[in-house]
């Protein structure tokens, strides 16, 4: 009995395993808590991708704006693994993304977690685990990316990149991306930059973020309406 008890447990701690390396799966099905019909905002954003190669998702905190927005879409670009229902743009390729918050620490933290897990447990987020083909550690913050290899459908590889705005400019200068994933407003500079990296692909440029330093000038490039007349 003790022998089939172990047996038992090892394949529920297996089973737990295989589960958490495939989270991606378990978004917006059409039924269950994360029903499709219950994030028609979400879906709205998705869909806004077929036209728009600058979207801005600004919203309040605790939303769902960075793991049900921006890392769920920029994993399905990076691995070519699009559901059925998805409303919105689709690469046929292996992609290139650079992903970024403003800070390294804010950027591991949030961004890098959201997309690969905890550096004790990468595979356990948004990209599944058998995708994640290899990691290359970033210099200054421990348990940040630098680069990550993820195997795309097509049999080809992704890249995937982060970086955070204190970095400065430069650092968001340089290799052409498919997309760029900003996490929290950017300062209009890097902005800029993201748009430039994305112009000879005819990329996409992801931004979530919440408005908490009011109307700026990234901010107000997406709600013109309520710019002040003057």
């Amino acid at each position: 009995m003790h022998a089939d008890k172990l047996e038992l447990l090892a394949l529920l701690e297996e089973k737990e395993y295989r589960q958490a390396g495939r989270r991606l799966f378990t978004y917006y099905p059409e039924e269950g808590p994360l029903r499709r019909d219950l994030y028609a905002k979400h879906m709205q954003f998705f869909a806004a991708g077929k036209v728009h190669r600058e979207r801005a998702a600004i919203a309040a905190n605790r939303v769902g704006k960075s793991e049900g927005i921006g890392a769920y879409e920029v994993t399905l670009h990076l691995t070519g693994l699009y559901p059925d229902w998805w409303p919105g743009y689709r690469f046929d390729r292996p992609t290139n993304w650079l992903c970024g918050g403003d800070t390294g620490t804010t950027t591991r933290d949030i961004v890098c977690k959201k997309l690969l897990g905890p550096q004790e447990d990468r595979g356990t987020a948004m990209i599944p685990r058998h995708t994640i083909l290899k990691t290359t550690q970033a210099q200054g913050i421990p348990g940040l990316v630098d680069v990550a290899t993820i195997a795309h459908v097509s049999g080809g590889q992704s890249i995937l990149q982060f970086r955070s705005y204190d970095q400065g400019r430069a650092k968001w200068q340089g290799t052409e991306r498919d997309g760029i994933w900003l996490d929290e407003e950017p300062p209009m500079d890097i902005y800029v930059e993201a748009v430039i990296r994305t112009m000879t692909t005819r990329g996409m440029l992801l931004a979530t973020f919440t408005p908490l330093s009011g109307l700026t000038d990234v901010a107000l490039s997406f709600l013109p309406d309520l710019a002040p007349i003057v």
